[in-house]
């Protein structure tokens, strides 16, 4: 540990995909400024079965070899200047009006651990991406495909869940996966119900061109899966997950027996939307831009609407 610099990458308390989104900027920064990066997310996490679990790991493997607790040194330098061996562990203040950290200051940060639990979008980072890094040049979705394959590894467990529901129902024939959002998201995407009207003319397009195509619905609205069930009938596949009405609360907010099930749903459907031959999203979502980056999708496969 002697003279390694370290980069802690702490829960934002958003959703699953944000979260991950987050972790995937940090990772590309702690490659930037050669910092071993270790995840993890506490209470503050919507995604926590309980207080003293690192809610990532329990959903994934570790990024690297590190051992969280192996920061806890009084002998370590931490930055931002609040964060120190006794309280790195603790939940962030997601209500601190201050700055991201940029790769910038970190190259000239002494520090041995930085904490970094404010949301900087990757799309940030992939300029300060030096010459003879292996991920120059490449486009966002590519630099987050890379940097999944390479970091975010499912845990046996889940990779196996979903390997069984993929075999028992979606196995052998060809798939267009559907990520359609509803509830909070109008809060965000005033034009909401609008979009969402687009999609069946869109599904249309990709099934008129592709006969016997079935349909992979992830929806976290009740009312969309009704409309769904109803339009196509046996053509469709869905999970059976926690969802809500249409102008409800979003399902990342809502309370579960066991938080690990909440973030179990979205990957679940996440990595089985992955498996598919065609996808159509939300240009506005995180889960969207996710699965478009879990693959090395072609570019006429995929079609984010807006």
């Amino acid at each position: 540990m002697e003279g390694k610099k370290f980069l802690l990458i702490r829960e934002i308390g958003m959703g699953l995909w944000n979260e991950l989104h987050h972790v995937l900027a940090q990772l590309l920064v702690a490659e930037i400024v050669g910092r071993i990066p270790v995840v993890y997310w506490g209470k503050g996490s919507l995604y926590a079965p309980d207080e003293n679990v690192n809610a990532f790991e329990e959903f994934f493997m570790p990024v690297s070899d590190l051992d969280i607790h192996a920061l806890a040194q009084d002998k370590f330098l931490f930055y931002p200047e609040r964060w120190n061996s006794g309280n790195f562990l603790t939940v962030p203040d997601f209500s601190r009006n201050e700055p991201a950290i940029t790769t910038e200051c970190l190259k000239n940060c002494e520090a041995d651990v930085v904490v970094c639990d404010r949301y900087t979008d990757v799309d940030k980072i992939i300029p300060s991406i030096p010459k003879k890094h292996r991920l120059f040049g490449l486009n966002r979705r590519k630099v987050c495909h890379r940097l999944i394959c390479e970091y975010i590894r499912l845990k046996k467990d889940l990779q196996d869940s979903i390997e069984t529901f993929y075999a028992e129902n979606m196995k052998g024939a060809r798939f267009l996966a559907v990520h359609i959002r509803s509830s909070d998201k109008l809060t965000e995407v005033k034009h909401l119900h609008e979009l969402n009207q687009r999609y069946p003319r869109e599904i249309e397009k990709v099934l008129e061109t592709n006969p016997g195509m079935r349909i992979f619905l992830m929806t976290d609205c009740i009312d969309i899966l009704e409309e769904y069930r109803e339009r196509y009938g046996s053509l469709l596949v869905y999970t059976d997950c926690r969802r809500v009405p249409k102008d409800g609360p979003g399902v990342h907010y809502q309370e579960y027996h066991d938080n690990r099930v909440k973030g179990f749903e979205i990957i679940r459907d996440s990595w089985l939307a992955a498996k598919c031959d065609y996808f159509i999203g939300n240009g506005y979502s995180n889960v969207s831009f996710g699965i478009c980056e879990l693959k090395d999708w072609r570019n006429d496969r995929i079609k984010l609407l807006y």
